[in-house]
């Protein structure tokens, strides 16, 4: 059914928004809301809304989703559920929009959002895969290991990444596989017995079935009445591939190749896939080896196996079983961003990558590291990093401890740029940046006094463009001044970058290198805009 503005979603469920039009619309499957609208239910069904405060006033219930454009749902305590698509009127730069949204432009507004997620999506993914990524591999095993990495996105970095490190390891394997000596008892044939030991001799009378006539010159046959055993007990000796460290071997190659298969389904025509399915091939070829035919299935994990924490390539693919199994939010945040289209978390990490590889040509070579403590969770310290050749580093999400790096209280900025190690002596915070997905149309006359005069004209005459907001230019003065870093800045997808200079005032189209230089100090907002896509 087409979209049209609702009161009345389902039974026992109505929803109601402040003013004179419907901010709220249903097409049969999914109800579409927006963000910063107030909504009041009246609900004869308990109902809740996942990271959302839904307050009770009267006999229904009032909730207003903030800063959130994506995915989310409405809970029933019945069992049931309502997908809810959260939008921004402000998304697209489509048409001019001031308190409702045209019932012929909702279609239209769905598409301009579904086609921003893929966008930030698709940018993610093609910047992220053409840096390098590694892993700190746990000292340890943790309580949260488990068969499989977080998810599909972690595991296309982690073999794009360790490609070269996987097919060396199980190459090493191959060619000094560990054996075993078996000994097995068996009946064998006469003439394949090397040794006579008194088992062999009992075995002969305990077994006159194999008992045969024999011709002349057998002499054991003068003690046994003519007769000699064609078959006795006795041990057979050879070597065997079939160790519990070959087990896990096996084990891993077979996961390193189910995974490889679900990161090329699930990331078909959204990303570079070349280095994959080259490494699925390597992994298929090492597998079709005739030496794996004789090893088992892993039943249990050869965790004090010598050979396995010391051996030649068993150490190698221990260190890479830990990588590929160890906990991992940021992937795992990522993911979940991708999953429920979460404009401004999706934003916040393309913003990362961009600045990765915007500082990657300014300081050298590039390099992704991501630490993970045994224990599967992030330190203070900071455990996701870019390393750059001149020894600098851009932290993401690092807290910034009161008495080290701030003067008042504990401070998280998106991202963290030190020129050097923080845990050693002596490096510094240069500056901080906030990303911020901000879509804002300013209409008021006191909001637009509070911009900067040369923006004035244009806003007044109500073109749809995208700024950064005064508050976040706030939270940049508070990052400033409490860490006593260089620059503060809000990343964002506006159409221009301005600085404001401690000395020299206002400064129209700053780019990354003039504050990364020292020409600039003080704060702003520079604009990041992924690249779209028709």
């Amino acid at each position: 059914m087409p979209w049209e503005p609702v009161q009345k979603v389902l039974d026992g469920f109505e929803v109601h928004s402040k003013g004179e039009c419907s901010q709220a619309f249903y097409d049969g499957n999914r109800l579409v809301l927006f963000e910063w609208v107030d909504y009041y239910v009246k609900s004869s069904r308990g109902f809740e809304i996942p990271g959302l405060d839904v307050e009770k006033l009267g006999d229904g219930y009032l909730f207003k989703f903030s800063n959130y454009v994506g995915i989310s749902e409405v809970r029933f305590n019945d069992g049931g559920s309502l997908p809810v698509l959260i939008l921004s009127k402000k998304i697209g730069k489509m048409f001019k929009i001031l308190e409702c949204v045209p019932l012929d432009k909702v279609g239209e507004l769905v598409g301009a959002f579904e086609h921003v997620a893929n966008t930030l999506t698709e940018n993610l993914l093609e910047i992220s895969s053409s840096l390098p990524f590694s892993l700190e591999a746990p000292t340890g095993f943790s309580t949260v290991e488990s068969d499989e990495p977080i998810n599909e996105l972690f595991a296309y970095h982690f073999l794009r990444s360790n490609r070269e490190r996987t097919v060396e390891a199980f190459e090493a394997v191959l060619r000094r596989m560990k054996r075993k000596l078996v000994v097995e008892e068996e009946l064998l044939g006469s003439d394949e017995v090397d040794e006579i030991t008194p088992e062999v001799l009992l075995s002969t009378v305990q077994h006159p079935e194999y008992l045969a006539p024999a011709g002349e010159g057998v002499l054991i046959a003068d003690y046994l009445k003519g007769y000699a055993p064609t078959k006795v007990l006795g041990h057979r000796k050879y070597e065997s591939f079939d160790t519990p460290e070959n087990r896990f071997a096996k084990y891993f190659l077979n996961l390193l190749i189910e995974w490889s298969e679900r990161v090329i389904e699930t990331f078909s025509g959204m990303a570079n896939l070349e280095p994959i399915k080259e490494l699925l091939g390597e992994l298929e070829f090492i597998g079709s080896d005739g030496l794996w035919d004789d090893v088992g299935e892993m039943t249990l994990f050869p965790y004090t196996s010598q050979t396995l924490l010391k051996g030649d390539g068993y150490r190698d693919l221990l260190e890479l079983y830990r990588e590929f199994t160890a906990y991992v939010p940021f992937f795992e945040e990522l993911r979940k961003a991708m999953d429920n289209k979460d404009i401004a978390k999706l934003y916040e990490y393309w913003a990362f990558f961009r600045l990765v590889e915007e500082l990657g040509k300014i300081f050298g070579k590039k390099r992704l590291r991501i630490r993970v403590l045994p224990a599967g969770k992030l330190s203070e310290r900071g455990d996701v990093y870019a390393e750059f050749d001149n020894g600098w580093r851009l932290y993401y999400n690092k807290r910034l401890t009161p008495g080290r790096w701030s003067y008042s209280v504990a401070l998280r900025p998106d991202f963290s740029l030190f020129n050097g190690d923080p845990s050693e002596k002596g490096t510094e915070l240069i500056g901080v940046f906030d990303a911020k997905f901000k879509l804002d149309v300013v209409n008021e006359q006191e909001e637009i006094e509070e911009f900067d005069e040369e923006t004035e004209t244009a806003e007044k005459t109500g073109n749809y463009e995208t700024w950064a907001k005064l508050e976040d230019v706030y939270k940049m003065h508070t990052y400033r001044d409490a860490s006593g870093c260089r620059f503060a800045v809000v990343v964002y997808p506006g159409e221009r970058s301005v600085f404001f200079d401690t000395n020299r005032g206002k400064v129209e189209e700053f780019d990354l290198e003039d504050v990364l230089t020292g020409e600039l100090n003080g704060v702003g907002y520079l604009r990041f805009v992924p690249e779209v896509k028709t």
